[in-house]
């Protein structure tokens, strides 16, 4: 069975490891500056990434803060990896390039952490707009607040990377999971423009808040709106088409099929279990490389959606 590397220590890179465990992989080691948040786990780690790859393993999955994403997986490629980058691909546009080419020299395969695409209303939502039934995307509008304080109830929300700049936090990079469902549904953006706050209590030295208005390369436009100081959590989607409308609400498991003014279908998923969004993404991934399917698909719209954040 593969050797699998997981590079960083933090919630995500542990869900990706009890999930790896749970499918029947254990030949996983890690690699982490922060040892000791691992004490507790019997698995090799170690604190220098060349030493981690000297045990050649042929998958690794990229964890580690967002800045060092592209740094960490040009190694991991280099040494005949496929790559997992867990989201977002980076910070900035730095060595993608680079990636991209090594990946493609070496015919490895890669995959951005996007796992929204995995949700099955999205999926759902996917198949009623390719089905024409509703027409054309004409406006959407869509809503992600999350009170940080409460992300990582162990950690203090002031040392996480998802407040601070210098390690690519803030909401606009950190909660960029609409943005690539959108760009998956919908296809590329034409421009975004940005509006910051900064004004709750929160002690970080990013952007509290985002308000963003884009327009998609059809004419469509929309309004985003993602910030880390909203409790009770809220994350909606409002999509107005030419024939219809469509309601998803992520807490409520619904999505609402509206025509004519009257709901004409209500999908809801009771007892829904988030995680099986990441056991399907991982399943997904370890299904590509298991069929050599080659493409750098998530690679390339996860840096069209990074360029368009950054202008």
């Amino acid at each position: 069975m593969s050797k699998i590397l997981i590079c960083g220590s933090g919630s995500i890179a542990l869900r990706h490891y009890r999930n790896l465990t749970f499918l029947g992989y254990k030949n996983i080691i890690f690699f982490t500056k922060k040892k000791y948040l691992l004490k507790n786990y019997k698995e090799t780690i170690y604190e220098n990434l060349e030493s981690a790859l000297h045990e050649k393993p042929e998958i690794a999955f990229i964890c580690n803060n967002t800045s060092d994403h592209i740094k960490t997986a040009i190694k991991c490629a280099l040494s005949n990896c496929n790559i997992f980058i867990e989201k977002p691909i980076s910070n900035n546009l730095l060595n993608i390039l680079k990636l991209k080419k090594i990946l493609k020299d070496k015919k490895k395969i890669s995959h951005v952490g996007y796992m929204m695409r995995f949700h099955p209303l999205i999926i759902k939502l996917k198949k009623i707009i390719n089905s024409k039934q509703i027409g054309k995307l004409v406006y959407l509008r869509s809503i992600w607040g999350e009170d940080l304080t409460l992300w990582h109830p162990n950690e203090d929300y002031r040392r996480s990377y998802a407040g601070k700049k210098l390690l690519g936090g803030g909401p606009l990079i950190t909660l960029s999971h609409d943005f690539d469902t959108f760009y998956w549904l919908f296809g590329n953006f034409k421009k975004i423009a940005i509006n910051k706050n900064y004004s709750s209590l929160l002690d970080i030295d990013t952007e509290h808040s985002i308000d963003v208005l884009m327009k998609f390369v059809d004419g469509a436009t929309g309004s985003v709106n993602l910030n880390y100081f909203q409790n009770p959590p809220k994350r909606i989607f409002e999509l107005t088409f030419t024939k219809g409308y469509i309601e998803f609400d992520y807490y409520k498991n619904s999505l609402l099929l509206f025509k004519n003014g009257k709901i004409k279908k209500k999908y809801i998923i009771k007892n829904f279990d988030r995680n099986e969004m990441f056991i399907d993404e991982i399943k997904y991934f370890l299904k590509k490389i298991k069929k050599h399917d080659y493409d750098l698909d998530m690679i390339n719209s996860s840096e069209q959606i990074l360029k368009l954040i950054l202008k």
